[in-house]
């Protein structure tokens, strides 16, 4: 989706196949989203009619499976409205100079950086360097916006641009009453009812093998079983191979497996590098994993298993004792005293560089003892804001203070546990989603197809949000990821909805978390990678240089292919440093 207004001028991009494309010569109407396999043709496009004279979020959610993003332009007038899910699965940006009364809106913000006159923020090209993401409503440029999640705005030519309305997200803040069995009948419950509404004629499951993807393959089993197919990934010369559960649940519930091997030393996975950055929204490791095999069959839907947190927390025994902690006491913990100790033990913890030891225990030691001040903990913990991982990472730290004030969270006594972890889960969300999968469903949309997560979907998250806090954190006896090691596991009421579709040793088997990313930079990807980074650096217009990343892209040249699955975290900066490298380049400095 492109589209431009300048005075009474109005310049229409193309229109991708699974977009919908609406013009009578009055209104313009223009969707990005999928439609409700619930929904009769007849009331989509009737409910579509009304839209076409008043955006409206009640309506749009009853149609649209898997959130969308919907411009409205009236022709006469030259007003223009736009409207972005309220779970943010789809993604719209616009850029608005009120001098030149120039309005652009795209799904895409490279589109529009391309077509104006940008620049590179620092701020947020630090955020997604360091914190691995952007904040909602921003991107990497300035002046180029994103829809913030759930928005409306608004445009008058010859006036403003505002935001007219904006939907919450569907979390809610407090327990339900129901008793153990009745939540997991009733997750099981809404779960299926996601899928039956989200599922089309040619669907494909995207199974790890981890409970997430089990479940949707369970669900659809259940719903369309002729219409579903099963796909894996693996990536050539991995120790961890988790597509031996996938293909193990697959024949269990009668289907046949694609396992699809990535080569990191195929040329092809970087044939096309810089125009596959130009289509990528958030340019991470799995658009080039999975880019290249995308079908181009239109009616394919695929899932992608993620869940949302609301349902399964990702919380050991010291965080819930923290958060329990703040419930019943507020964010003051030790006061000075505290402060004073965890202080003194991040000094010596860079001096002594703990943070690289090899030891899990020992490397993150620090965050332990930030348990004596709550809202350290919560800062550097959970949302991974740590001035030690700052500092031994040798990051840039003048953006640091600026990144923890956008983490803070009105938290007190008072608050149920419930409530404090669903009030981070906010916070986290476009870390969690929007900026972590969206990839998968902008990828998609470059093909043509859609990808659809049924664990965002509003009236599953709404319950899901509500699962009491001990039950959610429940805990049951299953085995290792790589082995059939005793350990105890997570997730207990999803693995118990869905227990009758599942084998036992998939059904408790923790996540098998392949870690591939060092392989792939091994390969060619990681040639093409240090070889950007070394013509930005000999370039007279160099980003790296002018923005103070030329230690970091110097460090990654000196790896030369020689990484290793430890480092994983240096290997994410340096796929997303190379892709800066390019968008400055080409939409920045324009060459």
């Amino acid at each position: 989706m492109y589209i431009e207004i300048c005075g009474n001028s109005i310049r229409i991009g193309r229109v991708e196949s699974d977009e919908i494309f609406l013009d009578d010569g009055e209104r313009i109407f223009w969707a990005y989203g999928l439609m409700n396999r619930n929904i009769s043709k007849k009331e989509f496009f009737a409910t579509v009619s009304v839209l076409r004279s008043e955006l409206s979020h009640q309506l749009a959610n009853r149609i649209f499976a898997g959130g969308y993003f919907i411009v409205l332009v009236d022709r006469k007038s030259g007003m223009l409205n736009m409207m972005r899910d309220s779970m943010g699965q789809k993604s719209g940006y616009y850029y608005f100079d009120s001098l030149t009364e120039r309005l652009v809106v795209a799904t895409n913000m490279h589109d529009i950086a391309y077509n104006v006159s940008t620049d590179i923020n620092k701020f947020y090209t630090d955020f997604l360097l360091y914190q691995q993401f952007i904040p909602d409503g921003y991107t990497i440029y300035e002046d180029v916006n994103e829809v913030r999640i759930g928005e409306m705005l608004h445009y008058i030519p010859r006036g403003t641009l505002q935001s007219i309305e904006r939907e919450s997200l569907p979390i809610e803040y407090s327990e339900n009453d129901y008793s153990e069995e009745e939540n997991i009948r009733l997750l099981r419950e809404k779960i299926l009812e996601v899928h039956a509404d989200w599922a089309g004629e040619n669907n494909v499951v995207y199974l790890s093998g981890g409970i997430d993807s089990c479940v949707m393959l369970a669900s659809l089993h259940n719903i369309c079983p002729e219409q579903t197919r099963v796909v894996s990934y693996r990536i050539a010369g991995s120790s961890q191979d988790e597509t031996i559960y996938a293909q193990e649940l697959a024949s269990y519930l009668g289907y046949n497996t694609e396992v699809v091997t990535v080569d990191p030393a195929d040329p092809k996975i970087v044939a096309d590098y810089e125009d596959d950055l130009q289509k990528m929204n958030n340019p991470v490791f799995g658009n080039w994993i999975f880019r290249p095999h995308l079908s181009n069959d239109i009616s394919v839907r695929y899932f992608a298993g993620q869940d949302t947190r609301l349902h399964t927390p990702s919380v050991n025994s010291v965080d819930m004792k923290v958060i329990d902690r703040i419930s019943h006491q507020g964010t003051g913990g030790w006061g000075a005293f505290g402060k004073g100790v965890v202080d003194l033990y991040e000094r010596l913890s860079c001096l002594l560089k703990l943070y690289n030891a090899a030891d899990r225990r020992v490397k993150y030691s620090h965050l332990l003892v930030n348990a004596l001040v709550p809202e350290w903990f919560i800062l550097r913990r959970k949302f991974m804001a740590d001035p030690v991982k700052y500092k031994t990472w040798r990051y840039d730290m003048s953006n640091f203070e600026k990144i923890c004030d956008w983490y803070r969270v009105d938290l007190h006594a008072g608050m149920s546990s419930r409530e404090i972890f669903n009030r981070l889960i906010e916070k986290k969300w476009q870390e969690q989603y929007t900026d972590d999968i969206r990839y998968m469903v902008d990828m998609a949309h470059n093909r043509g197809v859609t990808t659809v997560l049924p664990f965002y979907e509003q009236r599953f998250s709404q319950f899901a949000s509500t699962i009491p806090w001990k039950l959610a954190n429940k805990t049951m006896a299953g085995l290792d990821g790589f082995s059939n090691k005793p350990v105890r596991v997570n997730k207990y009421v999803l693995r118990k909805a869905f227990e009758k579709e599942l084998p036992w040793n998939i059904m408790v088997r923790a996540k098998a978390v392949s870690l591939s990313s060092h392989l792939m930079m091994n390969g060619v990807l990681g040639i093409r990678v240090e070889q950007t980074l070394r013509d930005d650096l000999r370039s007279s217009d160099s980003f790296c240089r002018r923005f103070g990343y030329q230690a970091k892209a110097r460090e990654i040249i000196a790896h030369r292919s020689k990484w290793e699955m430890k480092n994983s975290y240096m290997v994410t900066f340096a796929n997303y440093l190379s892709a800066l490298c390019v968008y400055y380049r080409k939409n920045v400095v324009k060459k």
